[in-house]
């Protein structure tokens, strides 16, 4: 087994610390109250008719 310097041991539990400190704030971000114009664009999109939105072969055809 190798040697590890309690150096090494800290650096790691520093970057632990970082990346869950990290995916702590996307959590908060997701918590986040949306927008009255965005409520408001979300229920007219759900009025649309479905047959207004194009396929997904459409799109493939306009951006690939």
């Amino acid at each position: 087994m190798a040697n590890i310097t309690l150096n090494q041991i800290n650096n790691n539990i520093l970057t632990l610390k970082r990346e869950v400190d990290d995916i702590k704030g996307l959590l908060e971000e997701s918590n986040m109250e949306l927008s009255d114009k965005v409520k408001t664009e979300i229920e007219k999109s759900r009025k649309r008719n479905i047959f207004e939105f194009k396929t997904q072969e459409e799109m493939e055809k306009k951006f690939l």
